[in-house]
């Protein structure tokens, strides 16, 4: 007798296969992925408003006034390039103090900063026009007494349109002054003088001149070529 298979896989409940559990962690992966990224993403936003932040706060510091650049350390000192130092005088009145570049020394009062050919904007006195706002060679600006020392080469014009040269003028600007301990030249309205030390006062209303004063006063009839 020939015999006879007969298919009962039908008969036999269907087993599970292997892909249904792996399609369900494949989900919970998933998931936590698209929790990842949004975390991530929350992170990076985050970061970057801090970020705007800072750089918002950067430009609000510099245009409220302090140094541009922070200070480099070269060996024992610390130099800046374009120092700005802002600051009112006693009636409110804005100053800005500027220079190509400060030095400040290591082991020495960090508020007292050594300029190179510093710069003032102030209303009490103005560069010489050919000097593009440079009143001298070398300084000192003090910012706890709130004084500018110029040195060497100093040049400098008042409100009141004189224009002085001397080697030294310290500027009080608390106050609205300056005092020279050196010989001056100015040249103004009403003339020339020479004399070995000076006071602007009242906010560069008035000049004061002392020691060996040598004047040469104009007058219509003198500046015509007559004689006076």
């Amino acid at each position: 007798m020939t015999a006879t298979t007969a298919d009962i896989s039908s008969l036999h409940p269907p087993r599970h296969t292997a892909w249904e559990p792996q399609r369900a962690t494949t989900l919970a992966d998933a998931r936590k992925r698209t929790a990842f990224i949004r975390l991530l993403r929350l992170v990076l936003i985050g970061l970057t408003g801090v970020i705007i932040a800072a750089v918002i706060v950067q430009i609000l510091l510099r245009s409220l006034g302090g140094e541009v650049q922070a200070p480099v350390t070269v060996g024992e000192d610390a130099r800046m390039i374009n120092p700005r130092f802002t600051g009112r005088d006693e009636n409110g009145t804005p100053y800005v103090v500027t220079a190509d570049a400060a030095i400040r020394r290591r082991g020495e009062d960090t508020r007292i900063t050594e300029l190179e050919s510093p710069q003032l904007d102030y209303d009490l006195i103005s560069a010489d026009e050919d000097a593009e706002g440079v009143l001298a060679r070398t300084g000192i600006f003090d910012a706890d007494a709130r004084t500018l020392d110029l040195n060497s080469d100093v040049r400098f014009r008042t409100r009141s349109g004189y224009e002085f040269l001397a080697e030294h003028a310290r500027v009080y600007l608390s106050d609205e002054r300056v005092v020279g301990d050196s010989p001056v030249e100015g040249d103004g309205p009403m003339g020339t003088i020479r004399a070995d030390g000076y006071e602007i006062l009242d906010g560069g209303d008035r000049v004061v001149f002392t020691g060996n004063v040598r004047t040469h006063l104009r007058n219509e009839a003198s500046e015509s070529g007559d004689q006076p």
